[in-house]
């Protein structure tokens, strides 16, 4: 690029920020002349560009005031569910129609539903003075995991984190990953780069004393702890999993000023948040391996298979999360000589059934999966002993038989060869997430969860000829 390019750059993009400025000039001073600014009406703060450092204590910049300076991770941001945290169609029914009622009767619902809005709003429970949010007076810069609210945690309570025990401070410093300081707003946070961080609202336990979300938990007993592999390794990297045993991040700079040069960094975290809600880590958390070793089908007899359900790749169970909710199933079949052959998996002696849909229809909770699948899920059950969907009504776990991290299981299948004996016989596996069951959107009017494709495998069996005597 010659000097001229390079020249006419800087001027659009100190343009850009100059029009910025007098926007934001502008809507104070018609805040101040109608007196509709923040401090009169408890509302969103009001920031100049990039002039976060001058926040006020106990007011929190919105996004859009660091969007002037990290353009890149605000455009992350915005796309991630962080930002639709409270907005969400799944969370707003479950909140306003099944929490809300039962919270404002009084009693443990009232506390449960501070519990989930100081998460999923933090910001607006922060301003209310921790009190129950309602979903109709918030704006956008309060419904949302914020920026300035994640870059204000400096701890949490207690000696482990979850339930929402963060500490948390608006003001001048913001804290972050970068061990260097800046001469502008940064200053380095060890636990903005570790697990503990995300465990703060991402591990949860409910009124009853059950742990509802126990992925950091599950995080600690796996190898990825071991090896020192963090939640943002994975979850904050440009691919969203690790590859070849190592996180990918971008490289360049946090920031873009017109006045000033931020530093280059070689390390960039990505602030899409890819999670359970990304198809992108959804595709590929699983494979899927027939183990054909020595198997030589003959028609019209009984064939055992085993398929391999391998979860190296991911850093705590599967499904994680609400896991009253989330569940994945195995479509595996044969096919010969034009005929398709569901199989069924093997049960053991004694095995309770409730890994195979449709063994228990009281105990399916409308999931959708055609029977005789194998199951993969977290079964809660209520203080009578029945079945629920309802994480707030959990006192204990019911059944549990999601994969656990870096397991690889086996999964048995025997059927009938169908088909001549001149045909192959092919195998072929499938394994689908759902994010809820089709009984819980039809109660709370939401779209049915589509099944997403996770992994999938193939395998083809040259038929053999029977012994005829």
């Amino acid at each position: 690029m010659g000097r001229s390019n390079v020249m006419l750059m800087k001027g659009l993009h100190i343009h850009k920020l100059t029009l910025r400025f007098c926007q934001w000039t502008l809507q104070v001073g018609v805040a101040v002349l109608l007196g509709t600014g923040a401090a009169a009406s408890g509302a969103e703060s009001v920031l100049p560009p990039g002039s976060s450092h001058t926040a006020a204590r106990n007011v929190y910049s919105t996004c859009k005031s660091c969007q002037n300076c990290h353009e890149a991770a605000y455009d992350q941001h915005v796309q991630s569910m962080h930002s639709r945290s409270f907005s969400n169609p799944v969370f707003q029914a479950q909140y306003t129609k099944d929490i809300l009622p039962l919270a404002l009767q009084g009693g443990e619902m009232f506390h449960e539903a501070r519990s989930c809005v100081s998460c999923h709003a933090p910001v607006a429970y922060k301003q209310s003075g921790a009190r129950l949010v309602l979903p109709d007076p918030l704006t956008a810069s309060q419904s949302s995991v914020t920026c300035d609210f994640c870059h204000t945690i400096g701890g949490f309570k207690g000696s482990e984190p979850g339930n929402a025990n963060y500490l948390t401070q608006p003001g001048p410093t913001k804290l972050g990953p970068f061990l260097t300081r800046t001469d502008w707003h940064h200053q380095y946070s060890e636990l903005q780069t570790r697990s503990e961080f995300c465990a703060i609202c991402h591990s949860v336990r409910n009124r009853l004393g059950l742990d509802i979300k126990s992925t950091y938990a599950d995080w600690k007993e796996s190898r990825h702890a071991k090896e020192g592999i963090q939640c943002q390794d994975c979850h904050m990297n440009v691919n969203g999993f690790l590859t070849a045993g190592r996180p990918v991040h971008a490289s360049g700079v946090a920031a873009e000023m017109s006045l000033g040069t931020a530093p280059h960094r070689e390390k960039l975290y990505t602030h899409r948040f890819q999670g359970a809600r990304s198809h992108s880590q959804i595709e590929g958390a699983i494979s899927l391996q027939f183990d054909t070793e020595g198997l030589a089908p003959v028609p019209g007899q009984k064939l055992r298979v085993v398929l391999k359900v391998d979860n190296s790749r991911t850093g705590h169970k599967m499904p994680s999360g609400s896991v009253e909710l989330r569940f994945m199933w195995l479509d595996v079949y044969a096919e010969a000589g034009g005929e398709r052959v569901p199989l069924v998996p093997v049960q053991g002696a004694g095995d309770s059934l409730f890994d195979l849909s449709g063994a228990h229809e009281e105990l399916d909770l409308g999931t959708g999966v055609p029977a005789g699948r194998r199951i993969y899920r977290t079964l809660l059950s209520d203080s009578e002993g029945g079945a629920t969907l309802a994480f707030y009504d959990a006192a204990s776990i019911l059944f549990d038989n999601r994969l656990n991290a870096s397991e690889v299981r086996e999964e048995s299948y025997q059927f009938t060869v169908p088909g001549t004996a001149a045909a192959p016989v092919k195998l072929v596996a499938a394994m689908y997430y759902q994010a809820y069951p089709d009984s819980f959107a039809t109660r709370l009017g939401l779209a049915k969860s589509e099944p997403i494709r996770v992994a999938g495998a193939a395998a083809e069996l040259s038929a053999a000829v029977p012994n005829v005597p």
